[in-house]
């Protein structure tokens, strides 16, 4: 069993996606979290701003990787905002699950990889490394990515 009880209650899962795949995913990774005792707050990355991600500690992103290595569309103003204004996230700590299709090689994984490296930039420390769907997501994708959000949970327990 589990003790997460070092972690903070709350968890932000933020979702770029285009087709509803990374929603699906998101979706299952917060029933997960939920789950285990987790406040889960879901939330597209249409609907968030750079200065939100101050007031959580335990940050989740699931986003895709469109077209030629772009971030969904429901995500772009909100990674220029967020690269433009790089609020202090010192003390936060994330995941990313990042949807891609190998077949876009070298652009696999791509907006996946920026979303780390901003995060990082912004002081965020990342607490499991990104977990990447190849295609799918099948049933067996969905599962995976939940088993990687448990693993992700122990690591806020524990960082």
């Amino acid at each position: 069993m589990l003790d997460l009880s070092a972690a903070r209650p709350d968890i932000l899962i933020l979702v770029g996606t285009q087709t509803g795949n990374s929603e699906i995913v998101a979706d299952a990774i917060g029933d997960r979290l939920g789950d285990l005792g987790f406040a889960v707050h879901l939330l597209d990355m249409a609907e968030a701003y750079p200065e939100l991600l101050e007031d959580h500690d335990q940050i989740v992103a699931v986003t895709c990787t469109w077209s030629d290595g772009t971030f969904p569309d429901n995500a772009v103003d909100f990674i220029d905002a967020l690269e433009s204004i790089r609020p202090a996230l010192e003390g936060a700590r994330f995941g990313v699950c990042g949807l891609g299709d190998r077949d876009y090689d070298p652009y696999y994984q791509t907006a996946a990889i920026n979303l780390v490296d901003l995060l990082t930039s912004c002081g965020a420390l990342e607490a499991a490394p990104l977990h990447g769907i190849d295609g799918g997501p099948t049933p067996a994708d969905i599962e995976g990515a939940v088993e990687w959000a448990v693993a992700l949970a122990n690591a806020f327990a524990t960082s």
